[in-house]
């Protein structure tokens, strides 16, 4: 019921027809269609209410073009039942004041029927507007929540990368740098995010790495190192989405750092399914862990916690080859 109320044939035309032309053609071809031609084809019998038809006129009528039309079937299907059908016929005379009396009452039911089509049907549009009003507003509300949040990551940004420059000690600012790379990365993390708002309990996970990957190419990846990725579409939690993205760029900005002792080398970040888990690869083929000795920093811890929040599996291995992180994660919350 709800689908046709919803029709609205006239709006659908108001480029080609004024909206009262379409309503009073639609109640007159409903009418026509209903009442003249059933009644013309096969009249009706005596003890069946000749009007009848006419009920079903007006309700149709007005579910698709609304209540005007439904007025328009309502005159049209009684004046003609009125003039062909009731005694006397082709004519507008009452043969009895039962017949009149009739007519009187079918026609007041029919208004009545029609009132309260008109009154659902307007509470049906107050609704509509008013949900597209909350719907626009919510746009609204999240689009300037976006900007403002990119704008504060900005000014933090900018604000740790003022404080290490001026700070004298190198490992005072060596850490302001760090932090702002992490910053920067979690930026890259929202805004992979935030064009997911019709449905933030699911992300493509593929979109925000390789937004994150990009973010580095475009950041502190050095002149002779190169990052490749091989993304398959997976889709996880909000929540998981966040936290892989901030372990992919730890693991790729240690390699980018540490890996490559002569400046020149691969990075590689895979990404795909194994039936409910989600396997994430970053690869190098710089010096490993053997050469360049376990690290134990704020990176290294940052991933080790962020997957025990995912209760991801993860798997290191380290060679003269370079090293490879293999992170299996649950697509499940």
């Amino acid at each position: 019921m709800r689908r046709l109320i919803t029709i609205d044939l006239p709006r659908r035309l108001s480029r080609r027809l004024p909206r009262i032309v379409t309503e009073i053609l639609v109640g007159a071809a409903v009418t026509a269609t209903l009442v003249v031609v059933p009644t013309l084809l096969e009249p009706l019998p005596e003890n069946l209410a000749p009007f009848a038809l006419v009920f079903l006129a007006i309700v149709v009528a007005a579910l698709v073009a609304g209540w005007r039309s439904g007025l328009v079937a309502l005159i049209l299907g009684q004046g003609l039942i009125w003039y062909f059908v009731l005694p006397t016929p082709r004519s507008f005379a009452l043969a009895t004041a039962e017949v009149g009396y009739g007519l009187a009452l079918s026609t007041t039911v029919q208004f009545l029927i029609l009132g309260a089509l008109a009154l659902y049907q307007r509470e049906i549009r107050a609704g509509q507007i008013e949900r597209t009003r909350r719907i626009n507003f919510l746009g609204h509300a999240l689009r300037e929540m976006d900007h403002r949040t990119r704008n504060n990551f900005q000014i933090v940004t900018s604000l740790l990368g003022l404080q290490a420059n001026r700070s004298p000690n190198e490992e005072v600012k060596a850490a302001l740098g760090e932090a702002a790379e992490r910053l920067t990365a979690i930026a890259a993390v929202y805004d992979a995010l935030a064009p997911s708002h019709q449905g933030l309990a699911a992300v493509r996970l593929q979109d925000q790495l390789e937004e994150i990957c990009a973010q580095i190419r475009r950041g502190i990846m050095p002149d002779g190192v190169t990052l490749e990725t091989d993304l398959e579409a997976v889709v996880v939690p909000h929540e998981t989405a966040v936290a892989a993205g901030i372990v992919v760029n730890e693991l790729v900005t240690n390699a980018c750092k540490h890996a490559f002792p002569d400046g020149r080398g691969t990075v590689r970040v895979a990404l795909r399914r194994e039936a409910e888990r989600a396997l994430i690869e970053v690869s190098d083929d710089g010096k490993g862990f053997a050469s360049q000795g376990a690290r134990k920093g704020l990176g290294t811890r940052l991933v080790a916690a962020f997957c025990e929040r995912m209760r991801a599996e993860r798997e290191i291995r380290s060679g003269e080859g370079g090293t490879t992180h293999v992170i299996r994660l649950p697509l499940k919350a």
